[in-house]
């Protein structure tokens, strides 16, 4: 599609080409700096942390300005094989990332010290349905622009921190310095589209998909967002820090009707926050906030009338942490409410379908026409109170060793909800649902009859059976406790953390032992070479919708009624899907890690390998148990289980390097992936009959659930950047490429093969071709005066308009289908600093 040169464009390209002479003649001004909320004493070189700055922030492309986006910096971050679908660029969700193998639900986001996980049903594929919906893994999509800090820790991870087994994600909004009694701010804004996009169709058949937009196939959209900071200093001891987001997708699509032709898909994100900062003397510090979040996503069934439906996910969270220093420790306070509230709000509460009749059932060109929500409401409410407790002693020195205690305890308590309001209704075309009028009449005020002759020649139509899916509400309740305790040793060249966390929950009664290890041994006693090895076990956290599901098929019930002037018979429905909970161990993986790390004059290089064993996840496993008369059900069980190796080569210079008049910083991550799962995830079918299957693939008999992960497991990745900063103009650009090889995913085949006197299922080889990717981002600085910048951005996604491709995926009854993902896009932004 061709470039489409806006106002916005115009600006920012006439900006970056003005001449140099006014630069150098304006006179520089004291910059205002903004802190990370958390100040922490170097951890130098520590394996499995990385810690971005808002400078590292502010210099990648991020489309979408969220957390997980921005983190596919990381060689031990993986993202789903759609991430960057052409299909879905109008989309404001983030995206599901999986680090060092583990679920992509299992990681724990933490948002200023608060966690910010949805634990009712977080799992990327549990879709929409009628009694669930998923809300994916994140509770509140901070904008990156609000950010200061954002830190991951993928590996050796200490154990003040637990309910996880992929890493730890925190990001801190940001703290001001600045004189008393000056308020300073930033004003930011952005624009894409798809007009700013090219769509590198694969075939035919694809672009036959987007030749008119749709849901699924978004061939139009527009993305915008504006994002502000106002902090200061109140006075000698107070400042503060308040900020907001908002980011708006309009995707229009065909409505499926002459009037309107097309409509308007929306998608926001809103962010708001303060927090307020405390600092009477060295030994008191405290910070107290609130912060609220909004993702919500209207859509519309193209074809059919009055089906608009809403999902909206609203966190609101208010935090105070206090820090005292009392002699020879220093305690750390932290107290914190939290609610997530996700909801699915319908136009209405029915769903039917009938045959087409011309002057009533008419409203589009079809043998059957639909009308109403295709689901109905729903709501899913998370409250949460937690109080935290860490006490880090100071340093004491025991013979040659020095040893520096921390130890730190904790209370959450959990209450979940589901609810549906009312009662919704629903029918369809069938032979049982639906029935010719015949020489009946309607009665008055029956919505459910029509007497209109249809279009296979009824004198008219009635609903006489459908579903209901009645109103009701179920609540569990949960309540943690967590301990843990950790010495960190010197002794000469090692350097050692030992420590160990314990976790309970009220749900499970699980009282769970995690210890938790890393040994550092530097032969030359400084920096030059240091060996890194970790020994440690993460517990998960417990998805608590599985408490909630076992009810909720109660509330399904049949209703019919033999004639127009019968009454409804109400009668409960027999369901096979419905699944008992039963006592959960909870999930955990241990961990084993090797890394070696050098520093060589000013370049760091480390290789890093990571092995995890995942147990004990949680399944939807079928069972013989019968139920409802069928003679199978399903039960949550620990079933799941999975194993990956990670291996990591890093290179970076630690300071940059001076050619001619630009400073330079570079950076090399290569990884190879090896990652199998026995499952999908909690929502997925699980036999243990399937799972122990033979099949052949590749020329090989495996079982099934020997096969390899079919998402979030790319196997050779390479990502390399190149930072310039020009130093005769306030210019900077930052240089993305990134490498994805090419691997097999499993194409089934037409016919099965001999193996032991028996026909086993077929698998070939289906490749993926490699990917590559190279982002770019440059800005310009433009001094306004005394405290006055304006900052022009443009950031381009794959540059080079290569054509890469992804896989869909493939289960042992569905196949892959390649599609392509986004070409080449354009991002423009202004920002305003004060």
């Amino acid at each position: 599609m061709r470039f489409h040169y806006s106002t916005l464009t115009a600006a920012i390209l006439t900006i970056l080409t003005t001449s140099h002479a006014y630069a150098e003649n304006t006179k520089t001004e004291k910059q205002v700096a903004l802190l990370p909320i958390v100040v922490e004493a170097q951890q130098g070189n520590e394996v499995g942390k990385q810690v971005y700055t808002q400078e590292d922030i502010k210099k990648i492309t991020n489309v979408n300005k969220n957390i997980t986006d921005f983190l596919r910096v990381n060689p031990n971050v993986q993202f789903s094989t759609d991430q960057s679908a052409a299909s879905s660029q109008g989309e404001l969700k983030p995206a599901e990332i999986s680090i060092n193998g583990a679920q992509s639900f299992q990681n724990n986001f933490i948002i200023n010290g608060v966690s910010n996980n949805h634990l009712i049903n977080p799992a990327e594929s549990g879709g929409n349905a009628y009694n669930n919906f998923s809300t994916g893994s994140q509770g509140m999509a901070i904008n990156t622009d609000l950010l200061c800090q954002i830190e991951l820790r993928d590996s050796n991870v200490s154990a003040e921190y637990g309910n996880f087994t992929g890493g730890v994600i925190s990001a801190d909004t940001c703290a001001p310095k600045t004189e008393v009694g000056e308020l300073h701010g930033t004003i930011s804004y952005d624009y894409t589209s798809s007009d700013w996009s090219r769509f590198n169709f694969l075939t035919e058949r694809e672009s036959e998909l987007f030749e008119e937009p749709s849901a699924s196939h978004q061939k139009e959209f527009s993305k915008q967002g504006i994002s502000a900071n106002l902090y200061g200093k109140l006075s000698d001891a107070w400042s503060m820090n308040s900020y907001a987001s908002k980011r708006e997708s309009i995707i229009p699509v065909l409505s499926g009707f002459d009037t309107p032709y097309k409509v308007d898909q929306k998608r926001h994100n809103d962010n708001f926050g303060t927090t307020l900062f405390y600092e009477g003397n060295e030994n008191l510090k405290a910070k107290f906030g609130i912060d609220y979040g909004l993702l919500d996503s209207m859509t519309y069934t193209a074809s059919r009338r009055n089906s608009g439906s809403t999902l909206e996910s609203q966190s609101l969270t208010t935090f105070a942490e206090i820090e005292q220093q009392l002699d020879g420790v220093k305690l750390t306070h932290k107290l914190n409410y939290q609610n997530l509230d996700s909801m699915r709000d319908s136009d209405n509460n029915y769903g039917y379908m009938w045959h087409y009749s011309a002057g009533s059932k008419d409203w589009n060109d079809s043998k059957t026409v639909s009308e109403g929500s295709i689901l109905g409401d729903l709501n899913l409410e998370q409250a949460s109170y937690s109080y935290q407790l860490k006490a880090a002693l100071d340093p004491i020195t025991w013979g040659k060793t020095q040893h520096q205690w921390i130890i730190g305890s904790g209370y959450e308590h959990f209450d979940v909800s589901w609810k549906r309001h009312e009662d919704v209704y629903m029918s369809n075309t069938s032979a049982i649902n639906i029935k010719d009028l015949g020489q009946q009449s309607c009665l008055a005020n029956d919505a459910l009859c029509d007497a209109t002759p249809t279009i296979q020649g009824w004198n008219g139509q009635y609903i006489a059976a459908g579903t209901i899916y009645k109103a009701g509400e179920f609540q569990a309740q949960q309540d943690r406790f967590h301990l843990f305790v950790e010495d960190q040793i010197k002794w000469g060249n090692f350097t050692t953390r030992l420590g160990v966390r314990g976790d309970y929950d009220s749900l499970s009664g699980n009282l769970n032992i995690a210890p938790r290890s890393t040994l550092q041994y530097r032969p030359f006693n400084d920096q030059r070479l240091r060996f890194t090895s970790g020994w440690n076990r993460y517990y998960g956290a417990q998805t608590l919708g599985t408490e909630l599901q076992d009810l909720v098929g109660t509330l399904q019930e049949k209703m019919s009624r033999s004639s127009t002037t019968a009454d409804w018979v109400i009668t409960p429905a027999a369901n096979s899907s419905n699944t008992r909970r039963s006592d959960l161990d909870t999930p955990y993986t241990d961990e084993r890690v090797f890394a070696i790390n050098s520093e060589m004059g000013i370049w760091d290089v480390g290789l890093k390998w990571v092995h995890r064993d995942f147990k004990d996840e949680i399944s939807r496993t079928r069972t013989d148990v019968p139920n409802n008369g069928f003679n199978f059900s399903y039960q949550y069980a620990n079933d799941g289980h999975g194993a990956s190796d990670i291996y990591s080569l890093s290179i970076h210079n630690t300071q940059p390097i001076l050619w001619g008049a630009t400073r330079n910083r570079f950076s090399l991550g290569v990884d190879y992936s090896d990652v199998f799962r026995s499952y999908a995830d909690y929502n997925a079918e699980f036999k243990e009959a399937e799972q122990e299957r033979f099949v052949m693939y590749g020329g090989k008999v495996i079982r099934w659930s020997e096969r390899p992960a079919t998402n979030f497991n790319q196997p050779w990745t390479a990502r390399a950047s190149w930072d310039i900063q020009l130093t005769q103009l306030p210019i900077t650009i930052s240089n993305l490429w990134m490498y994805k090889a090419a691997y097999d995913d499993m194409l089934k085949d037409a016919v099965k093969v001999d193996y032991n006197g028996e026909k086993i299922e077929s698998y070939s080889a289906q490749e993926i071709k490699p990917r590559f990717t190279w982002d770019i981002r440059t800005s310009y600085d433009w001094d306004l005066g005394k405290n006055y910048h304006a900052i022009f951005g443009l950031s381009i996604n794959n540059l080079t308009n290569h054509r890469n491709r992804y896989s869909t995926g493939s289960s042992s009854t569905t196949t892959p289908r390649i599609m392509a993902e986004i070409g080449r896009q354009f991002m423009a932004d202004v920002s305003f600093k004060f």
